[in-house]
């Protein structure tokens, strides 16, 4: 097993004509903050001023550091680490990897096993890349104060970049299981977009409310649908927008008077939620290579 991930982890990496994933989406990744930290230098900058009158500052909220991070990585890092982990793992069916790596049915728990520590892998490397290049432009964005209004200990940056890589991780994790069930590159795709936007609690949301209308015989479902909508990996990274004070901070409330879902403490959820869709996945993956005999 632990070969396989250094063979997956090679084949990403390969630096002679950057051929390898990780650095053609870490060169997408630079790029789209490089477009981003371009236009706030020239709001800010003199010509701007000139032409409008003004500058535009700050543009991150400076609540705190782990706050800046989820500005810059959340939606971006998920997305991109999810269409690392699908392009990967097409390409091994297309190319006959896979036949020849499972000849044999006993390494099958071993390989599933191995895809889902190197997407966990792949996951660290890319918000440990994404963090250098936040930090690198962190002076532009802030319009050179990069003071922040509140500190924070350890702890609470341990905890969001533990729930964070967790939450990525799930996230490519369940694109993991489209790739296995379909095999076909447009619907694994476009499922993992959907997975990094959202779109599942959305779905689950939309049916919770309209429960109490035109869907009224979904009522006692309501509060199921709900409980699932806030504990998807989706839903815990947006959680993280609150930085490090989404753990062990007693006062913050982010579910809501109104919200009739079973939630814990924001900060243990979003951990729990990780490593539940981690297994859930891994489990639904192994079914599926079982049943198509792969």
């Amino acid at each position: 097993m632990l070969n396989l991930i250094k063979s997956d982890l090679y084949r990403i990496t390969r630096p002679r004509g950057l051929r390898g994933s990780f650095w053609q989406y870490g060169i997408a990744i630079l790029a789209a903050y490089g477009i981003v930290m371009a236009l706030v230098a020239f709001a800010n900058s003199q010509m701007y001023v000139d032409m409008t009158g003004s500058t535009i500052g700050n543009v991150v909220t400076k609540t705190s550091l782990t706050v800046y991070f989820a500005d810059m990585l959340n939606g971006l890092v998920p997305l991109c680490v999810a269409f690392m982990v699908v392009e990967h793992s097409l390409a091994e069916f297309k190319c006959g990897y896979i036949k020849s790596v499972l000849s044999a049915r006993s390494g099958r728990l071993s390989y599933i096993v191995g895809k889902l520590l190197f997407a966990g892998v792949l996951s660290a490397l890319v918000i440990l890349f994404a963090t250098v290049v936040a930090l690198a432009f962190l002076p532009i964005m802030t319009a050179g104060h990069p003071e922040f209004a509140a500190s924070e200990g350890p702890v609470e940056v341990i905890g969001w970049f533990l729930g964070f890589w967790l939450n990525t991780w799930a996230l490519s994790a369940c694109s993991l299981i489209l790739v296995y069930a379909t095999r076909v590159s447009p619907v694994s795709y476009i499922g993992a977009f959907c997975f990094t936007a959202s779109v599942v609690p959305q779905m689950l949301m939309g049916l919770a409310y309209s429960s109490g209308g035109v869907l009224r015989f979904l009522e006692p479902l309501a509060p199921v649908f709900e409980t699932l909508a806030t504990w998807m990996p989706s839903t815990a990274l947006n959680n993280l927008s609150q930085g490090g004070q989404l753990f062990f901070n007693a006062s913050i409330d982010i579910w809501g008077e109104a919200s009739r879902a079973f939630t814990v403490d924001p900060g243990i959820q979003a951990v729990l939620t990780g490593i539940i869709w981690i297994v859930a996945a891994g489990a639904v993956v192994l079914f599926i290579s079982r049943k198509r005999d792969i």
